[in-house]
């Protein structure tokens, strides 16, 4: 038995006394173009992690279905939360779990726009408890592989299509699947993604939402000279799902077996 959800309290008072490590699976409801449910997110963080969790036993707890998502607003179906209260909400947590003995906790994130809260929750858990996190997201997993010629770290792209179809293939409307283009709206500056666009050879930094440079929701996060946007989904298969799912549960479920071990020796600074 993996699952906190399914434990009654003594089970769960057994399960934790065994343990050191838990995961916490994360995600957003926000939207996801023209053919991905807005569950996308935390869907795929919670399948993930269960898959995990059935592999290793080790302890998942409840997924968290929403997350800092402001920036996908104004597309409709999007639920939001401040990065101040998500942050707050994951420092509990750790909190609770510190409570029972829990000192090594990995967060399955599934939403990018989470990543500045949940690290600014868990450095102050390190601070305040000693215990030590870890923070997995699939397209950094994944960040080595071209996904059919494309990078893995895209907003409904190839591989979060084929991870969302191989987590719950009802939410996917593989027909009407477009990836869109980054868009340019001046000749010098070049937008690259929402918050990262190209002048003279460098890159700025300008806070964009969604809308801004994607009609439809969907994003290649890059300029478009280097990934062009597609409506050709063809090779994203249930095989090729389940097998891209796979790569990322197996790499996950070493990374946790190993992280129950895992310590930083302390050290002080040297003055010479």
């Amino acid at each position: 038995m993996f699952e906190l959800s399914n434990m009654t309290w003594p089970e769960a008072e057994e399960k934790l006394g065994k343990t050191n490590l838990a995961i916490v699976p994360i995600g957003a409801t926000e939207q996801h173009g023209h053919h991905l449910g807005v569950g996308a997110d935390w869907i795929q963080a919670w399948n993930i992690a269960r898959r995990v969790g059935e592999r290793t036993g080790v302890l998942v707890l409840p997924v968290m279905p929403y997350g800092v998502s402001g920036h996908h607003k104004e597309f409709p179906g999007t639920i939001t939360l401040t990065p101040e209260t998500l942050q707050e909400v994951v420092y509990e947590i750790i909190e609770s779990l510190d409570r029972y003995g829990v000192d090594r906790v990995v967060f399955m994130n599934g939403h990018g726009g989470n990543l500045g809260a949940i690290t600014g929750a868990v450095k102050e858990a390190r601070e305040n408890m000693g215990v030590l996190c870890a923070i997995v997201q699939w397209w950094d997993v994944l960040s080595s592989r071209s996904i059919h010629g494309h990078p893995a770290e895209e907003h409904a792209g190839y591989a979060e299509t084929a991870l969302m179809l191989a987590s719950r293939p009802e939410g996917v409307r593989m027909e009407r699947a477009v990836l869109t283009p980054t868009r340019q709206v001046d000749e010098e500056i070049q937008l690259v993604r929402a918050g990262l666009a190209r002048f003279k050879g460098g890159l700025v930094r300008i806070p964009l939402s969604t809308v801004d440079v994607s009609e439809t929701g969907s994003m290649t996060e890059a300029h478009p000279d280097d990934v062009p946007g597609t409506s050709d989904y063809s090779k994203i298969t249930p095989e090729f799902a389940e097998a891209l799912m796979e790569d990322v549960v197996a790499w996950m479920s070493d990374f946790v077996k190993r992280f129950e071990s895992f310590s930083v020796p302390t050290s002080r600074p040297k003055r010479e």
